[in-house]
């Protein structure tokens, strides 16, 4: 299955001198001062942020759609993780720059986000290894992954090269962004992480008598169980190595799709495809029965958020330890018959990572244009297109718990999150106990910080009440097994 987080989302020049005006604006919005919190946080929120090659060598804040500079104090104040994206092994299977990229200017980039710091001392900024564009099957570098956990000696190398990589430039940990480890790789991840653990528990015995923050290893783990089944035999040994796991609870439609379907719904509907759940088929030791397979694994399934949370729960991951991935982009399909607003129609988008069409059939979208991929917003695009009355009309389903627009002129359907779908997937997280939110990425936020601030408020603020929610519609992800770790979170407090 594709997955937004590839690192290869290459940016026009063209469109970096348009956004820098724009980035000049925006910095001079005004902002709430806050006051540095002395306490972490309840939830986390992890952000991952983006720079491209280029966009590190160029480095300015005029150069750049996104600078570092528009993560401001306010911001900086509301994260309490950000992973720089994407670093990669060369060769010889060591963590280090990506090819081609100056290590002059990286130093400068990397120096500029831990100074965000200072405005928050409970702020971790993490390097992110890998990214699909580096690991996915078809990768050329792929390989360079499964060689280095094959081995001891692979394992060391690259847990010793990681470590300096961390302590040279500053960040407070890493996250292993394998999209994804094969089943002949599984055992071999394990031990990789295991081999990584052991390494930062050593760092953090001396951090602790220096009273710094503890480094922390993440990984961003499957969303979809057919790419996490190649590894689900392994999730709770995984977890055992890990702070957190980052569940990429998004990507779970797409133009691969027959049908246009909702880019990362909380809950299924009757009228979505459902699929054979690959979960069932899994070697398991002891061997389970036809019965309790048929308990443990529902099959046919709706690839929902909530089927992914559940999927992780139930092989042991620790509630406290997944955090529930939410995306800052949609998805545009094109060619989409006007039944149901265009959601579960038939469509003439093209699929696979490289986009070779009219970059222009995501009506009134220039920057998505100007990207050369009209099948992807963020959502500051999203909302321009809704703020410019070109046709677009948004629709919320009471079911899936997620928006889409539909241009009835055009024929575009864009599924996508926004702050109303947010609220319903931070009442869930916080029901299901995890650990928090993370999402993918900050750059595609709206200048106001609209989505990062629904985050902060929804999971962070002691006053905040979501009791009006109501989680109960929609086709849950049912097991035959008892629930654990669902908490009552709006006691006390009154709908708004």
């Amino acid at each position: 299955m594709a997955n937004s987080k590839r690192g290869k989302h290459g940016i026009a020049s063209k469109l970096a001198g348009i956004l820098a005006g724009a980035a000049v604006t925006w910095a001079n919005l005004p902002t709430q001062v806050m006051a540095a919190p002395a306490q972490p946080s309840a939830h986390v929120v992890i952000g991952y942020y983006l720079l491209e090659n280029e966009q590190i060598n160029h480095y300015t804040d005029d150069t750049v759609p996104f600078p570092i500079s528009r993560i401001t104090p306010e911001k900086a104040m509301m994260l309490t993780h950000i992973n720089y994206s994407f670093q990669n092994l060369d060769q010889a299977g060591r963590c280090g720059l990506a090819a081609g990229v100056d290590p002059v200017k990286a130093a400068e980039v990397f120096g500029k986000l831990t100074a965000l710091k200072k405005y928050n001392p409970n702020l971790r900024i993490l390097f992110s290894l890998g990214g699909w564009a580096y690991t996915n099957d078809d990768s050329p570098t792929a390989q360079r992954y499964r060689v280095a956990a094959a081995t001891p000696a692979g394992r060391r190398a690259m847990a010793s090269s990681c470590i300096a990589f961390m302590k040279r430039y500053g960040f407070d940990g890493m996250d292993i962004d394998w999209e994804y480890p094969r089943k002949e790789d599984a055992n071999n991840f394990v031990a990789l992480l295991t081999e990584l653990r052991r390494r930062l528990d050593a760092e953090n015995r001396r951090r602790k008598l220096q009273h710094e923050l503890s480094y922390q290893l993440t990984i961003a783990g499957a969303g979809g169980a057919f790419n996490l089944s190649r590894y689900y035999l392994q999730l709770q040994q995984i977890a055992g190595q890990v702070d957190y796991i980052n569940l990429m609870s998004y990507d779970l439609n797409g133009a691969w799709q027959p049908r246009t379907d909702h880019n990362a719904h909380l809950f299924g509907d009757s009228r979505e495809s459902r699929y054979d759940n690959p979960l069932r088929e899994l070697p398991f030791h002891p061997a389970l029965s036809k019965e309790e397979r048929q308990r443990r694994f529902p099959s046919p399934f709706a690839l929902t958020v909530d089927a992914a949370v559940q999927q992780y729960l139930q092989a042991g991951v620790p509630a406290s330890k997944i955090v529930l991935g939410l995306p800052f982009y949609g998805r545009a399909y094109f060619a989409v018959g006007s039944a149901n607003h265009g959601l579960y129609q038939a469509f003439t988008t093209p699929a696979g990572d490289d986009y070779h069409g009219d970059p222009d059939l995501l009506y009134g979208c220039d920057a998505c244009a100007l990207r050369g991929d009209p099948r992807s917003a963020g959502y500051d695009d999203i909302a321009r297109l809704q703020a410019a009355d070109l046709g677009y009309q948004r629709y919320f389903s009471a079911d899936s718990k997620v928006p889409w627009l539909y241009n009835a002129d055009k024929k575009i359907f864009v599924s996508y999150d926004d702050e109303e779908s947010f609220r319903y997937k931070s009442k869930y997280l916080k029901q299901q106990g995890l650990a928090g939110a993370m999402f993918w990425h900050l750059g595609q936020d709206d200048a106001g910080g609209t989505l990062l601030r629904t985050l902060h408020r929804s999971l962070n603020d002691a006053g905040y009440c979501d009791a009006e929610l109501d989680l109960s519609a929609g086709l849950h992800y049912e097991t035959g097994l008892q629930k654990a770790n669902v908490a009552a979170v709006t006691d006390g407090c009154k709908p708004r």
